[in-house]
């Protein structure tokens, strides 16, 4: 079992182009697969490498992709020009504005300017020339992040197990009282209608009918049953090495929805307690689905 959240951060040196392609790679949790990735402009249709390089990966979740390409500079001499190319350069210049009458006066700035673009030039950012730099540092990074995943994983997965271990004690609880259930009724209906000073005749069938149809509304017994089969299956999905939030999800509402009926149905304090507490530990468990992939 995975987390949604995660950080991961790879990078890879290209030494003949003293140049290092850094990743990084951040999730959090949404419902669908949205992936964002900031990139050079240069780089074509790297969104959808970055999704081929997911290799199905995640299934859900927000993810922020960010490349970032650094040159590295000597740093004996930073400031290190290209002596042959700055001259060649500066001689076009000034053949062109020897061409056409233009005052050509070359300073510092354009030393500077030059420069620059001649650097740019000899390092260029063209995606066939770094594609293989950038999977293999998306890679480390992924790498990462997974394992990151898988850590913060295992935490939710014995946090997770400790409060269904305490919804099935919540659910012993409930089955223990509910055996006291059905006889309380039935003597709180004989009461009311000895209050109303009717005669009351046990052999009566129409008495026994409602007897047994309002015995039969303050049983409980499915919805014990349907929460064990439902607490079960939870152990199950977080046993299973595939995604299973949603599927977690969806058991949260169900018991609740048994917990709801439960509570509804009886009378009894003890259950009405143990109903309330099952609620709040079903809460927690669900605030930590809604992380779980």
């Amino acid at each position: 079992m995975k987390s949604m959240t995660g950080y991961g951060r790879g990078a890879t040196e290209i030494r003949e182009r003293q140049q290092t392609i850094e990743v990084e790679i951040t999730s959090v949790n949404r419902k669908t697969l949205d992936v964002q990735v900031n990139a050079p402009r240069e780089w074509p249709n790297i969104q959808q490498k970055c999704i081929e390089w997911l290799d199905g990966s995640y299934t859900r979740g927000r993810l922020q992709i960010q490349f970032k390409v650094t040159v590295k500079h000597e740093q004996s001499s930073p400031l290190m020009l290209d002596h042959e190319r700055l001259d060649g350069a500066l001689q076009a210049i000034q053949d062109y504005a020897s061409k056409r009458n233009i005052e050509y006066k070359p300073d510092a700035k354009l030393l500077l300017d030059l420069s620059k673009v001649l650097k740019e030039e000899k390092n260029p950012t063209e995606w066939k020339d770094l594609e293989k730099a950038a999977e293999g540092a998306f890679k480390s990074a992924l790498s990462e992040i997974h394992a990151m995943r898988e850590r913060e994983g295992t935490l939710l997965t014995e946090d997770i197990r400790e409060r269904i271990d305490l919804l099935s004690s919540v659910t012993r609880t409930i089955e223990m009282h509910s055996k006291e259930t059905t006889s309380q009724h039935r003597d709180a209906l004989l009461e009311r209608l000895r209050q109303c000073n009717l005669e009351i005749d046990l052999s009566d069938e129409r008495l026994l009918k409602e007897l047994a149809l309002f015995a039969d509304r303050s049983d409980i017994s499915e919805e014990i049953t349907r929460l064990d089969a439902h607490l079960k299956q939870f152990l199950e999905f977080i046993q299973s090495s595939e995604a299973s939030g949603r599927k977690m999800d969806f058991l949260c509402q169900e018991i609740h929805r048994e917990l709801n009926t439960t509570g509804s149905k009886s009378t009894q304090i003890e259950i009405t307690r143990a109903v309330i507490e099952g609620k709040n530990t079903l809460e927690r468990i669900r605030e930590q689905v809604q992380n779980i992939e």
